[in-house]
Parts: C-alpha cells; structure tokens; sequence
C-alpha cells in the first residue's frame, strides 16, 4: 500500500476485493447473493463522512435549481417514498421493506459510482483489476457450466431433484443475466489494460455463448442490444445516450397502451401455438396487467407488489400446446414499466421518468470520454431487454447488479481519465 493510503481506505478495498470475488462464484452458484455482496461494498463506502456530505448535498435547495443530478436524486427518494404510502392500500402487506429495498439500492449505487470517481489512481488500478477478474472468472465458469451440461452445479451441493435438472439450468441462466450488464464496462478496463478489443470481449463472447446454452432468450438478445450499443457509441457517444435514454422514457409511457391491445385471445384460442409457452403466457399477463393498470388501479395504481395479489388468485388458462394450465398473472408482469403502472400508478411513473430523464442529463453535462459512454450505452441496452421482458422492481439481486454496472462505468471512466 501506498503512503497515501488511509486505513480506511484499506478497510474499503479488502470489501471490494472480497465482495467482487463473491459475485464471481455467486453468479454460478446463488444469483441472488449478488445483492448482499453489493451492499457490503455500499457499506464501506458509507464509513465516509464525506459520502454522507456529497449526498446531502444533492438536496440542497440552490442545487436543485442548476443540477440535473439534484433533481434525480430527489425524485428517486419520492419514488422510494411513494412506494411506502401504498402501504395503505395495497393487499399484501410490506410495501414499506419493498420502498425500502429500492432505497437502499439507489443510496448504494450513488455510493458506488462516488467512491470510485473520488478514487485515487492507485485504487482506480485495483478496482479495475479486481472487476475485470470478476466478471473474467464468472463468464468462463458460466460457459463451461453451458457446454458441459452444468458439471459444477452437479458435483457440488445440494443435488438437483427436479426433472432434467431446470432449477440448475434456470439458476444458471439468472446468473448471465446478473453478468450480462457488467461485460462492456470490463471490455472499456481490458481495452485500456491489454490494448486489444479482441481481449476486451472475450469475456462477452464466452457469456454469449454461456447464454446460448440456457433457456433464457432475453440475455442473448440483451447481450446482442448491449454488443450493438456499444459499437455505435464508440462512434457517435452522446447521440446514443441521448437514443437509450429516448428509447427507455418512451417504452414507459407507451408500455400499458401497447400491451392493451395485445391478442391475448388469440393466444388462447390456440392461434399462437408457434411461439414458445413462456411468451404466450407474457402475452396474457402483459394484457392483463394493462388493463387493471388503465382500468381499476388508474390513477394511483393498486400498491406494491398488487401483481402477486392477483397471482395468488389462483386464475389460469389453457394454451394450446402445454400441458398444464398456466396462471394469467405470475408473481410480477415480466416488465418492470408495466408493474409501476400497475402497482405505483402515475405519480410511480411520474417520478420514474423524472429521475430517469434528469439522471441522463447529468450523464450528458459530464465530460465524458466516448469508451465509457459506449460502456454507458451497452448496460442501459442490456438493462432495457432485462426490464421490457422479465425484472420485477422488487428483486433486489437485479436492482443490485445495476448498481455494479453503474460502478463499472463509473470506473472505466476513472481509469480513462488517469
């Protein structure tokens, strides 16, 4: 260590190098243990005073009036509050823990990106090495896990009894999508590491591949919208912020209108037997998510986590082709704008959208060099699949892996400046 190096300094890269490291076994073994290893590093970073100083800033009165970046943080703690009032009439109880979950997750994705923009060219290096190792290590084992029919989730414990193993195979799936976002901010670091792109996506080819082996399309289309986002902002990098960012808000707004048209008797009718049973079902519960979000629940929507109330009333129907009958509802929409329509109505929306817009414009008042934007781009590309076709807002390992991309952006840029 350094002579600059401070104690705590210390204390906050051993979190870091062996959280990162968890990460790296979790993403085969236990996605959801992502979350808790995020929040180890979210609380080194909270020892610091001057933390707690920056983020009470952003609500300073006279901030607000010139910082895009006041104005997100503010709407992204109404949003949080929010959340918490429909408490009061949502059915199932614990929509405070819920408002607190995103909370906490917003606080330690700002403190993150913080940490690593305050960090001093040393700590740069090792939060650079130590995330590229990471997401390095985790995309190889999740390409052999692939081609080798899930040979580590069968010689380690506990055996999967479930039939042809899908727990292990969709276990593993959740694991490329908690990597899938942190590849492109690690091919920023490896380029600027080995001076060689075709070392820099290594670890993206061997997730594709890992991803191709699973039965979740969603991360090979989003790793494919991520490969293509990040090329085209190499070449044109606040046009593509500004596309993404374009491209999200409208997807908010447009999602229940969309969705509530959709032919979702046709599916039942048996006219849709071509497409895989998961979608069809997509097609019903986006339908019916619609409907309620326009309908019963429009203006202020049902209350948090109203999808599972209706999950829990135990409605199915039949689909051609399947052969058991399969809920209109699941636990939650499988698209994240449809669940704020649906369960946090407008104002959820509202302050969604601000946060989000205002967060963007920060992004592109900074002096940012063209490689983090494309790596900027990639995981909002990504994060956008992820979003439109299966996160919940209430899952607090996916809310987690957003806020190590943002890390990882945020260090690419760092290590760029240095």
């Amino acid at each position: 260590m350094s002579a600059g190096t401070s104690t705590l300094d210390r204390i906050i890269d051993g979190l870091f190098i062996v959280a990162m490291s968890g990460v790296a076994v979790l993403a085969v073994f236990g996605h959801r243990g992502v979350a808790p290893c995020v929040g180890f590093m979210a609380l080194g970073v909270a020892l610091r005073g001057r933390t707690w100083r920056a983020g009470f800033g952003l609500l300073s009165p006279r901030r607000l009036l010139a910082d895009p970046l006041s104005i997100a943080a503010i709407a992204t703690l109404g949003f949080s509050l929010w959340v918490a009032v429909t408490m009061f009439w949502s059915p199932v109880p614990g929509a405070e823990w819920l408002a607190l979950t995103v909370l906490v997750s917003a606080l330690g994705a700002g403190a993150l990106v913080f940490e690593a923009q305050q960090a001093s060219p040393r700590r740069t290096r090792l939060f650079s090495n130590v995330f590229i190792g990471m997401v390095c290590v985790a995309s190889a084992a999740l390409m052999f896990e692939g081609l080798s029919g899930a040979y580590l989730r069968h010689v380690f414990p506990p055996e999967d009894l479930s039939p042809l193993r899908w727990k292990d195979f969709v276990a593993l799936g959740r694991g490329v999508t908690a990597m899938a976002p942190l590849v492109f901010p690690a091919a920023v670091l490896l380029r600027r590491l080995t001076g060689s792109w075709w070392v820099a996506f290594s670890p993206a080819a061997a997730l594709y591949i890992a991803a191709g082996n699973f039965s979740i399309f969603a991360n090979v289309a989003g790793l494919s919208a991520g490969a293509l986002a990040f090329a085209a902002a190499l070449y044109w990098p606040r046009v593509s912020i500004k596309f993404w960012s374009a491209l999200i808000v409208a997807a908010l707004i447009a999602v229940p209108f969309v969705a509530s048209i959709l032919p979702a008797e046709a599916v039942q009718r048996g006219d849709y037997i071509f497409i895989p049973a998961s979608w069809a079902l997509r097609l019903v519960a986006w339908r019916e998510a619609a409907e309620a979000a326009l309908g019963s629940c429009f203006p202020i929507g049902c209350g948090a986590d109203y999808a599972r109330a209706l999950s829990e009333q135990g409605v199915t129907i039949e689909i051609p082709g399947w052969p058991i009958a399969l809920p209109t509802m699941p636990v939650h929409p499988h698209n994240l704008f449809l669940q704020i329509w649906l369960e946090l109505g407008l104002p959820g929306v509202i302050l969604f959208a601000v946060a989000f817009i205002d967060g963007a414009m920060a992004l592109l008042k900074a002096r940012i060099d063209a490689r983090a934007y494309a790596a900027i781009a990639a995981v909002a590309a990504v994060s956008f699949i992820s979003v439109m076709f299966e996160a919940s807002l209430w899952q607090v390992w996916r809310l987690s892996v957003f806020a190590l991309a943002a890390f990882g952006c945020a260090v690419s840029y760092s290590a760029n400046k240095s």
